[in-house]
């Protein structure tokens, strides 16, 4: 049995309230996006992988309880230790709980884990009785840190299962689907070379500028400058004729898991992944979030601009890639700017491929596509029990 501490459970919800913050903010918890602690999630994940697990308040926690503090990103400058209860504070030091930090972004974890224990040491804590769960692949090289892909299960728990795209062999009217919900300057390089050679409109093409210019200084993209440079009339351009849209959906409901867009999956060939990130903080690492998942659970195939390597944690995870029918040696190319033009040369090909092409690319992926779906669906309860080992018995 886990037992989960928690310091307050909302007396109207009985929703377990995050860790580390205070009374007074538990009813503005959804107008803090980006910049808060969030709830525990893993109490619903436990649940759902049938590994018992028991919700207490973090004063009756027995020895070896969990504290969880989940991070909605990780900010250095802030001490968390300081805000956690006192009652967890003492209990911690006192080596009777166990402080578990969750963090299912991509940044680099070397760095997270080395603060987390600056601020154990500022705080006379053992930083063995501290864990950090990261999103990033590289997690495991380091002390007390673990890797959990959470986002795979996060998606898996939140899309209705039973309304994904399935696998079929009627004709499609578009090519691919590449649905480009918040502005990144090198997503917008990419999909601004697609416009340009007019296949944005061979597909299910959306760039809705959310967020539009938050991202643009070269000097924070992975790709070269002068590259970058080079194409900054095309992407002006760009963003000048859109915003392109495919739908009448909201921003906030383009950032939904529950939102599947189904009929997009349904009547095209392949996905254009623009992942969350090209170099994962120089971690070495990868970062595999719901994009790459959604083709996944709505049986496509895909090319995936993202890290390197991407496709090979993808195997690693029990996935299967295309390299039988597709080129994905872009994949293995160490080089962000090198990675990133094999991989829009690519798209590019099958963008602009005739419909029968792409049709037989499908059809001769069945095995791959309809594998990669049945693994989505069948859940991956052995990877958060692999997580549950590792810190109840530090395997």
């Amino acid at each position: 049995m886990i037992y989960i501490a928690v310091d307050h459970i909302h007396p109207v919800t009985r929703r377990p309230m995050p860790n580390g913050i205070p009374i007074e903010l538990h009813d503005q918890l959804d107008f803090m996006d980006g910049h808060r602690l969030d709830f525990p999630r893993i109490i619903y994940y436990l649940g759902d992988c049938k590994i018992p697990c028991q919700v207490v308040k973090t004063v009756d926690a027995p020895c070896d309880a969990w504290y969880p503090v989940v991070l909605g990103w990780f900010d250095f400058s802030q001490d968390y230790l300081s805000l956690i209860s006192l009652a967890a504070f003492d209990r911690i030091k006192k080596k009777e709980m166990r402080l578990v930090f969750t963090y299912h972004e991509g940044d680099h974890p070397g760095r997270i884990r080395q603060q987390i224990d600056n601020l154990c040491q500022q705080h006379n804590i053992d930083p063995e009785l501290v864990w950090l769960i990261s999103g990033n692949s590289s997690a495991d090289q380091y002390p007390n840190t673990l890797y959990w892909p959470e986002t795979e299960f996060m998606y898996w728990r939140s899309v209705d299962r039973t309304q994904g795209a399935l696998y079929h062999l009627q004709p499609r009217s578009r090519a691919y689907t590449a649905l480009c919900r918040i502005d990144k300057l090198w997503r917008k390089v990419f999909m601004s070379d697609l416009w340009s050679h007019n296949l944005h409109t061979r597909g299910y093409f959306s760039y809705n500028q959310y967020l539009l210019g938050s991202e643009d200084n070269y000097l924070g993209c992975a790709l070269n400058n002068d590259y970058l440079a080079a194409c900054q009339s095309r992407v002006d351009e760009f963003i000048a004729a859109g915003p392109f849209q495919v739908d009448d959906l909201d921003t906030h409901s383009h950032n939904t898991y529950s939102q599947n867009m189904t009929e997009f999956y349904n009547d095209s060939y392949f996905n254009v992944i623009l992942e969350t990130m090209i170099d994962v903080d120089g971690s070495g690492g990868q970062l595999i979030s719901e994009k790459t998942f959604k083709p996944i659970f709505n049986n496509q195939f895909f090319v995936a601009v993202s890290s390197v390597d991407h496709q090979r944690h993808l195997r690693e995870l029990g996935y299967k890639t295309f390299g039988r029918c597709i080129d994905e040696s872009y994949d293995g190319i160490i080089d962000n700017q090198q990675r990133f033009q094999a991989v829009l040369s690519l798209s590019r090909e099958l963008a602009g491929a005739d419909q029968q092409s792409l049709h037989d690319i499908y059809k001769n992926l069945q095995p791959e596509i309809t594998h990669n779906s049945q693994v989505f669906q069948s859940g991956m309860a052995h990877r958060l029990q692999h997580v549950v080992d590792r810190i109840n018995y530090k395997l």
